[in-house]
C-alpha cells in the first residue's frame, strides 16, 4: 500500500508530472540537484534538531550561541557537495551560509534559555490511517507548555517569504500533525495543541490551534486528493505545470515542457 505524506501530496498539486517521475517512475536526475535555499534549511534544521535532543536529555544544561554556530558550519562543511545549485542571481554561497548564521543568532536571543517547554521529542514520525489510506510524516518538535500543560508541535521553516495568515490556518500539514500528536500523546491531550510556525528569516512565530470541524474538513481534502494521484496512476496521466518554480524542480532537464518553455513554444 502507498504511503503518502503532506510533501509527497505537494509535489502532485505543484506538478503531477514531477510527481510522477519522482514516486512513480523513481528517477533520479540526470545532473544531481541540491537548492542552496534547501541545503541551508536542512543545515540550520539539523543544528535546531541536535540543541533541543541536547535540552531533553539535560535540561539544565547551558547551551552557548557559540556551539550553535560552530555545529552549523562544521554541517555546512561536511555536507556540502557540488551538487548544490545556486539559482537565484546575484547571490553566492557564502550569502546562503551568513543568512543560517544570522537566522540562528536570532532564534537563541529570542528563546534562550530554552525552557519555556518540555521537549517530549524531536523529529517525532506521525502515523496515520485516514479512510483506509496511511500517511506518515515527521514533527520538528513536540513540546509540553511549562505553564498551561498543553501540547505544542513546532515546525521552523526558513522561507524567504512569510506567507498569508489565512494560508497558515489552512495549512495541510499543521492538521495532519494535530491528529498525528493527539494519536501519539493522547495523555496530554486535554485540548487540541497548539501548533507554532517558527518563520526563522524573519524571527516570527504564528499560533494555531485547529477545530474538530477543521479538521474534517482536511480529511476530506486529503481523501479527495489521494483518489485524484490513484486516477491519475491508474490513467497514467500526469500533467506538466510549467511555472516560475520550474528552475528549482531536479527534473526540469528531462522535463519537455519546460524545454518548450524556454524556447517560448505553447505548452498545451
Amino acid at each position: 500500500m502507498t504511503v503518502y505524506s503532506h510533501s509527497r501530496l505537494s509535489v502532485f498539486e505543484k506538478c503531477p508530472l514531477s510527481y510522477k517521475y519522482k514516486y512513480i517512475d523513481k528517477l533520479k536526475p540526470e545532473v544531481p540537484f541540491i537548492g542552496i535555499e534547501a541545503f541551508m534549511g536542512s543545515t540550520v534544521h539539523e543544528v535546531l534538531e541536535d540543541l533541543y535532543r541536547r535540552q531533553k536529555r539535560s535540561p539544565d544544561e547551558k547551551i552557548m550561541l557559540i556551539q550553535l554556530l560552530e555545529k552549523y558550519e562544521n554541517l555546512w562543511n561536511e555536507n556540502w557537495t557540488k551538487d548544490v545549485k545556486i539559482v537565484k542571481e546575484g547571490m553566492t554561497k557564502d550569502d546562503y551560509f551568513i543568512s543560517g548564521k544570522q537566522i540562528l543568532t536570532e532564534y537563541y536571543a529570542q528563546y534562550q534559555p530554552f525552557d519555556r517547554e518540555i521537549t517530549l521529542s524531536v523529529e517525532e514520525r506521525i502515523d496515520l490511517n485516514i479512510d483506509g489510506f496511511r500517511i506518515m510524516g515527521f514533527i520538528d518538535r513536540v513540546a509540553l507548555n511549562k505553564e498551561n500543560g498543553n501540547l505544542e508541535i513546532h515546525d521552523y521553516k526558513t522561507s524567504g517569504t512569510l506567507p498569508d495568515i489565512s494560508v497558515l490556518q489552512n495549512d495541510r500539514q499543521l492538521s495532519l500533525y494535530q491528529m498525528g500528536v493527539l494519536k501519539k500523546y493522547p495523555q496530554h491531550a486535554k485540548t487540541n495543541p497548539e501548533v507554532i510556525f517558527h518563520y526563522l528569516k524573519f524571527n516570527q512565530e504564528f499560533r494555531f490551534k485547529k477545530t474538530e470541524e477543521e479538521i474534517e474538513a482536511v480529511k476530506k481534502n486529503v481523501v479527495d486528493l489521494i483518489q485524484t494521484i490513484e486516477l491519475a496512476s491508474w490513467e497514467n496521466n500526469f500533467k506538466a505545470c510549467v511555472g516560475k518554480l520550474c528552475g528549482w524542480c531536479e527534473f526540469s532537464a528531462l522535463c519537455p515542457a519546460f524545454s518548450k518553455s524556454k524556447n517560448n513554444e505553447i505548452v498545451i
